[in-house]
């Protein structure tokens, strides 16, 4: 079962790259000290960061000047994410989705139903803060 979830690219420079985002998240922006780099002049240096934690994702415009769409919607400061959302910064299109993984081998009684809904995970989950303010 996918555990986590990935940016995947679909449309941009990095089209066809796929981000895990781990536990803490991902800065993304055309500086190099982010973790996904984006060559595209509509990004700026330091264009949107996510978090990932305790089961929830979180996107946050960190100050761009072009600002970040999800789902063709534009956000001014945070939104909470889930699988399905298209990020769309300048020129690229980023997609959440769950980690693929490899098949279960059937021969150990596996099933390879991986669940895409987003909606779906450990009961009992903590309320999310956000802990940049």
């Amino acid at each position: 079962m996918a555990d986590r979830p990935v940016l995947v690219c679909m449309r941009g420079s990095l089209q066809g790259s796929v981000f895990p985002i781990p536990e803490g998240g991902l800065e993304i922006g055309r500086s190099p000290e982010n973790d996904v780099v984006v060559d595209d002049d509509g990004v700026s240096r330091f264009h949107a960061r996510l978090l990932y934690d305790n089961g929830s994702l979180w996107l946050r415009d960190a100050g761009s000047r072009n600002g970040i769409f999800v789902n063709d919607k534009r956000i001014s400061d945070h939104k909470a994410l889930k699988v399905g959302d298209v990020i769309r910064l300048g020129e690229t299109d980023l997609e959440v989705r769950w980690e693929e993984t490899e098949p279960d081998d059937p021969e150990d009684g596996g099933s390879s139903s991986a669940d895409n809904s987003g909606t779906s995970g450990p009961a009992g989950r903590r309320r999310w803060f956000w802990p940049f303010e």
